[in-house]
């Protein structure tokens, strides 16, 4: 890993030593959602991270989830049913409830967190304009769980007047194709539309894995002088085939065979958004966003032995969001009121066929519901031309109605929790490029409708409602950001104390299993995230490093590490411009070693790409590149002795159109 870091190190000082210095200003110039409306980065009282779409042009990304695993500080955690998105070491268990994840605004999280897992791929990369990450809390615009952070993607809209569009076919390992297009068209400044379609298809790593992604997107936008009405619909079908993990021995022996037993996935995801922004005068600006999303995905998993899993998850969820942005004299005023409907339907099966035979062993059906209602306000005042702060506050009243049953037990209930978040903040400008800051926040995660239910073997297995509370957790955060001669610079350190972290015990066999849920334990997470980047001639770097350390502080766990999460990923990535259109890049992504759900040992290691893209004035493009590049083999996924191996070196040739 140092050897290969060493080298770009290399690289990045003789750019440094020999190209013009010359910051082309990217964060400067990136606008953010963090407050819920467009502004420049340096602006951020807090950590922000943006990924632009020419970020994801130049880098060869095919998917969310590649996007995002060689973004600083951004980890992927794996619960047996899936990777989920990781920020400030939250962990499998809590990560899907603790990282809220937007597209234009709109969550992606599902209700169900014990098997639930955020579709981030069920969004085209050729549809991306822009990522935007905020590490570390964004409870009083977002609301409930966002304790690691907050990711909003933000697509495309038309900006050419005329039309345009791009069709483009890639080929990569394991026979691996994607082949897709979008288009424009901009009648005037008042009117546009777009759409795209995006098919991927491969058989993956390992034998007899095999999947089918398909994309479908398109909307239209009308603007006025004061006013912008936008609507989109999008839809995404997945068709999978997987098989179970594998013991040492079968790793060892051939990473790449099939497990002993079979799932098959069907997922698909809809989405309808309605957006209307208008400003009634110069110094005020409101948007009204309107939503309708659903998602579905059947499982059919062999156990062996004769043992099948049938299983169906469904999420519906509307919503509107209102919010109003107040700029006066020395300050700003930022409101708004969120409403949510979220319902979710869970069809469990289990079966065992037998001499020809087959019986039920299990039938589980959940029906879930949650509504909240929220309102906040966040206020920015400029007490000096160098000096300024925040306040911000939100109230989230949210009613639950709960109804499961397995044939032998039912539980009929309906309640109602109310809960708070605060922030405060202070930011010192002390010169024309530099500013330090100083963050306060109190959140919240309120238990999803699942953790309100036990099924305790010690009441004979009936269900049960049981007391636990919503989790609170209180962060502490600095930051600098400067330019350090041709470097744009940010540093930011953390703590974090969870109080009330709901846990589950599992009692039983690995079917027919009961548990019960209980706030047991609380934990702490510090750490420093440092980014920098520089525009240097034909060269552009970029390099981070982050440092989280995640401690259970109290509970019948305290002093275990929390499983499946680093400790340190570092990155490292180089740009170069040979020539008009043609540009070469490196990147290097490092993770450190963890521990599994019973506390063994995971290595850690790091991965080299690199790739070539080159771009003719005439509009054709070719892309090309190495992913992996010395081949590391590491895991997806480790526990109790049976392991998910990751692919190894990967070759990827794309041509593409753009008009």
């Amino acid at each position: 890993m140092m050897k290969r870091i060493g080298i770009l190190s290399l690289l990045a000082v003789a750019a440094l030593l020999q190209a013009e210095s010359k910051y082309e200003g990217k964060m400067e110039e990136s606008v953010v959602t963090a407050t819920g409306f467009n502004e420049n980065v340096e602006k951020q009282i807090k950590n922000v991270i943006v990924i632009t779409s020419n970020d994801i042009k130049n880098k060869g990304y095919s998917s969310v989830e590649e996007i995002l695993r060689r973004t600083p500080g951004v980890n992927f955690v794996n619960n047996g049913f899936g990777e989920i998105v990781d920020i400030r070491g939250q962990g499998p268990e809590k990560a899907s409830g603790r990282v809220k994840i937007l597209v234009d605004g709109v969550s992606m999280n599902i209700l169900d967190l014990s098997h639930g897992l955020v579709p981030v791929n069920s969004v085209s990369v050729e549809e991306i304009e822009r990522i935007e990450i905020i590490p570390g809390g964004g409870s009083v615009l977002y609301g409930n769980g966002t304790a690691g952070g907050v990711i909003n993607i933000i697509t495309k809209t038309p900006e050419k007047e005329g039309a345009h569009g791009k069709i483009y076919y890639e080929n990569s390992s394991y026979s691996t194709n994607k082949a897709g297009g979008r288009a424009g068209i901009k009648f005037n400044d008042n009117f546009s539309i777009d759409l795209g379609y995006e098919n991927i298809n491969g058989k993956g790593y390992r034998e007899k894995d095999k999947n089918s992604n398909e994309f479908l997107y398109g909307g239209f936008t009308l603007q006025g002088e004061k006013q912008k009405l936008r609507f989109k619909a999008t839809r995404y079908n997945e068709d999978g085939e997987t098989t179970n993990g594998l013991s040492w021995e079968e790793l060892s022996k051939n990473r790449r065979q099939a497990g002993e037993n079979e799932s098959l996935t069907k997922a698909l995801r809809k989405e309808y958004t309605l957006e209307y922004n208008f400003k009634p005068v110069d110094n005020l600006e409101f948007t009204v966003l309107g939503y309708n999303q659903k998602n579905e995905r059947t499982y059919d998993q062999d156990y062996g032995m004769g043992i099948r899993n049938n299983g169906l998850f469904r999420d519906k969820k509307n919503g509107a969001n209102l919010k109003g942005n107040f700029n006066y004299g020395s300050g700003n005023l930022v409101f708004g009121y969120e409403y949510v409907d979220n319902k979710m339907l869970r069809r469990s099966v289990n079966t065992m066929t037998m001499r020809g035979r087959t019986r039920t062993l299990s039938d589980t059906k959940i029906e879930l519901s949650k509504k909240t209602n929220s309102v906040f306000l966040l206020e920015r005042h400029s007490f000096t031309d160098r000096l300024e702060g925040t306040l911000g506050y939100r109230f989230e009243s949210a009613k639950y109605d709960i109804f499961r049953t397995d044939g032998r037990s039912s539980l009929k209930s309906k309640s109602k929790e109310n809960n708070n978040a605060y922030e405060a903040s202070l930011n010192f400008k002390y010169s024309d490029t530099g500013n330090v800051y100083a963050k306060y926040e109190r959140g919240f995660r309120s238990p999803s409708p699942t953790e309100l239910v036990d099924k305790d073997i010690k009441k004979g297995g009936a269900y049960t409602l049981n007391d636990v509370k919503p989790e609170t957790y209180d962060t502490y955060e600095i930051g600098i950001k400067d330019m350090v001669g041709p470097s744009f610079v940010s540093l930011t350190g953390f703590y974090t104390k969870t109080k009330n972290e709901i846990a589950i015990k599992w009692q039983g066999a690995t079917f027919m299993r009961n548990w019960i849920y209980r706030n047991l334990e609380e934990t702490e997470r510090k750490g420093a995230e440092l980014f920098a980047e520089q525009y240097l001639g034909n060269f552009r770097i970029n390099e981070s490093i982050s440092y989280v350390n995640v401690k259970i502080t109290k509970g019948d766990k305290k002093g275990q590490k929390i499983a499946y999460v680093p400790s340190t990923k570092a990155t490292l990535g180089v740009n170069y411009d040979v020539l008009s259109g043609l540009t070469l890049k490196a990147d290097v992504n490092y993770l450190s070693g963890s521990v599994d759900g019973n506390n063994n040992k995971i290595k850690g290691y790091s991965t080299t790409d690199l790739g070539v893209s080159y771009k003719h004035e005439s509009g054709w493009g070719l892309d090309a590149g190495v992913k992996n590049v010395f081949g590391k083999k590491y895991n997806l996924f480790q526990n109790r002795d049976a392991y998910t191996p990751a692919g190894e070196r990967q070759y990827y040739l794309g041509v593409n159109y753009e008009f």
